[in-house]
């Protein structure tokens, strides 16, 4: 007890801790003082590791009830309250009549080979000229220019088929019995040439 005054406690536990292992290594022999002192070592390994443990735990909760504190401008979001939405009538635009212009419709052409039998010239190629003006042929050219444009009649194929048809300028002057690639456009339109075969 008088030692245990004297000297500091936590140098005291040690000593009488190396007092007990020797005299039990002495006195019971090497292996159940081992065993002894292993079991007293343990134990104190133990009690550290479980403070370590506690300290450890004591100093994350601290974090996390620090993070889970809520900053004013969070706060002030979350309570935040939007207006009441009303919806806004406007009335419809005032519909205007707009005439709408017909698309010309898509329609398939083909194109034929075609003998050619005559040249119509004169008042024959103007008065046919001018009824397909006047029914609104959109392959006619202008009436200035018809005088350099060819009109023919020629056979389709060997059935025979009578054709009226424009033969361009650019095609040069074609004449009976030459033959053509003519497209064959719907009625009304006056077929058109596109190709000399000669």
């Amino acid at each position: 007890m008088l030692l245990s005054k004297l000297i500091n406690p936590r140098i005291y536990q040690r000593l009488t801790l190396l007092l007990l292992s020797s005299i039990l290594c002495g006195c019971l022999g090497g292996s159940i003082g081992q065993q002894v002192l292993q079991s007293i070592l343990l134990k104190g390994a133990d009690k550290a590791t479980e403070a370590a443990i506690e300290s450890h735990e004591r100093k994350t909760t601290l974090e996390a009830q620090k993070n889970t504190e809520i900053d004013p401008y969070t706060l002030a979001f979350a309570n935040a309250g939007f207006q009441p939405m009303t919806p806004q009538v406007e009335p419809l635009p005032e519909t205007t009549t707009e005439i709408e212009t017909p698309l010309p419709l898509i329609q398939e052409t083909k194109l034929v080979e075609v003998e050619i039998w005559n040249l119509l010239a004169g008042v024959e190629k103007e008065k046919l000229l001018e009824k397909a003006r006047l029914q609104g042929s959109l392959q006619l050219p202008p009436k200035a220019e018809w005088i350099k444009w060819q009109l023919a009649t020629g056979a389709i194929g060997q059935q025979q088929t009578e054709i009226t048809f424009l033969i361009p300028p650019e095609m040069g002057r074609m004449r009976s019995g030459q033959k053509a690639m003519v497209e064959v456009l719907p009625l009304g339109e006056l077929s058109m040439a596109r190709y000399s075969l000669n």
